[in-house]
């Protein structure tokens, strides 16, 4: 199963957290960030996979 959302293409990208320390040793935590991802049924029956953000905007076109 994909992690990318069928219509705008959106999928995981790498983030990391800065933590501001007085000394040299700065330890930072990389980690994938994942798009809400939720399935969808289309008019024509046929489930896809879309993030939220294109849910939002499908439902209110009407489709």
């Amino acid at each position: 199963m994909t992690k990318i959302c069928s219509l705008c293409g959106k999928g995981r990208f790498k983030v990391g957290r800065r933590i501001k320390t007085r000394s040299k040793y700065n330890p930072t935590h990389t980690y994938f960030q994942k798009p809400n991802l939720q399935w969808f049924t289309l008019k024509n029956g046929k489930r896809i996979k879309i993030c939220t953000k294109c849910r939002k905007k499908l439902i209110k076109e009407g489709l």
